[in-house]
Formats: C-alpha cells, structure tokens, sequence
C-alpha cells in the first residue's frame, strides 16, 4: 500500500523522537517543542471513553504522554514499536508493527496521523485514507499534521540543518499548502473539514527557554488566530459507509 522507505526509517535510534522529549519541560529544544505543542494540540481529542488509532505512530509519545483514551498505535518501523511496547504500553495504549493486526481491533472514533502525508506520493495518500476508514466508525473524527510549505517552513529546514537536526528532504514527496490539502480531501470525497495553522515563531524560541516559547506561541496563536504557522492541522468529520460526509 505505501513504498515504506525502510534504509531510511530503520536507522533511526530505537525511541529517537521520544528520547528527544521531556514533558516536564526541562528541555530547552526546538524539536522537543515542537512535538510537545503538535500533540499538545492534539489532547483534547484524546480523550476518555474514545477509541484512537495512531497510525505512524514512531516510538509512542503520542499514545503514551497524551492520551487518555483506549490508543492502538502503528508503525511499520519494528525497532520503534518494540521501544514504544517496552515504554508506554499498558491495558489502555498497545502498538503493533503488523497493518494486518488493526482490523482485528474495535473501529475507532479518533484517527491521528502525524508527519506522513510529506513522505508519501498523492495516490499513496488517498489509498492509505480510503484503508484506514474502514477501520473508523461512521461518527469519527481524523486529524492529520503536515509541514506547511511556505517561505516559513523553508526557514525552518535551514533551521533544522544548522542545529543538526535530521534532514529529511532526501526522502520527502510531497510539499502541502492549505489549498492544496483542501483540493486533496475534496478528492477524497469529504464534505466536512478544517484545516488550521499551527506552530508560529514562538516555537523557535525555545532553544533559549522551552517554557516562554510555549506560552509565547499560544499568545501568538490567540493574537492572530492561527494565520500564521509552520504545520498545517487538519480535522476531518466522517460520516457514512465509505468515510464521506
């Protein structure tokens, strides 16, 4: 279903991202405030009584730190889910690296997918969406992140080099902006979405001091209502047999 760039992905230090992560925010860390403000975003979705497929999942932070409803996280990247298993999984969070597996769950009322949508071609995209509601009850809620390619986000690549953060542009496939993720779902057929910004310059402030660029990029956010931002956040409502609302 997805050419999964497996060279690429499996190199990866076993829990790389979550190693990286400090919810006590004790790290000083444009990476680690990154994740933490996406998910952050993310939490109130997350909630108890709701069944939540994390699909991508990486090494757990998602599941583990954020949520509060019965999490099934994903990933083909065995390493990662075998630190995720050791990390965060209990009776309420499991993780499995077999795509098989997820059927042999309960449907799911939230689906998250974080950072994908960039290393996968288009028809990758609609293919994998058109899977995974089957796996999603007709009332469900889909919230996806991606890079918002402007002039911004290119700052931010360079940003990312100079700090010796990994560079993915060898591996990326796709490059969306608001316009073009709206043309996207309505290919797919949804009839109900949002699509907001999120992550402002606040955020680049937190190689200085992690907590001032948290409450420095939600002030931000609040100000301008989310104009601006490097991550484009979208909530998709489905509804109906083939996820079409």
């Amino acid at each position: 279903m997805i050419n999964y760039n497996k060279q690429f992905w499996n190199k990866l230090t076993q829990g790389y991202y979550d190693l990286s992560f400090d919810n006590e925010g004790k790290k000083n860390s444009i990476q680690h405030a990154w994740h933490y403000l996406t998910f952050k975003k993310q939490k109130e979705y997350l909630i108890s009584g709701q069944t939540h497929l994390d699909y991508a999942c990486g090494p757990g932070t998602l599941i583990g730190q954020f949520s509060k409803s019965k999490s099934l996280g994903f990933d083909p990247a065995t390493n990662q889910i075998k630190y995720a298993i050791s990390t965060y999984s209990n009776k309420n969070n499991k993780f499995i690296d077999n795509y098989e597996e997820i059927q042999e769950y309960q449907k799911f009322n939230i689906l998250t997918i974080n950072g994908l949508f960039e290393y996968l071609t288009t028809e990758e995209i609609k293919n994998l969406i058109n899977q995974l509601v089957k796996f999603l009850h007709k009332d469900a809620k889909i919230i996806i992140t991606t890079p918002n390619y402007s002039l911004l986000f290119r700052f931010i690549e360079v940003i990312s080099k100079l700090f010796g953060i990994i560079n993915y542009g060898n591996i990326n496939k796709n490059k969306y902006s608001q316009k073009k993720l709206e043309n996207l779902f309505k290919d797919l057929g949804f009839k109900r979405y949002y699509i907001k910004k999120i992550l402002n310059i606040g955020v680049l402030f937190s190689f200085i001091n992690f907590k001032f660029a948290v409450s420095l990029e939600e002030n931000i956010e609040n100000i301008f209502n989310n104009k601006f931002g490097f991550l484009l956040m979208a909530e998709i409502h489905v509804k109906g047999d083939k996820g079409i609302i």
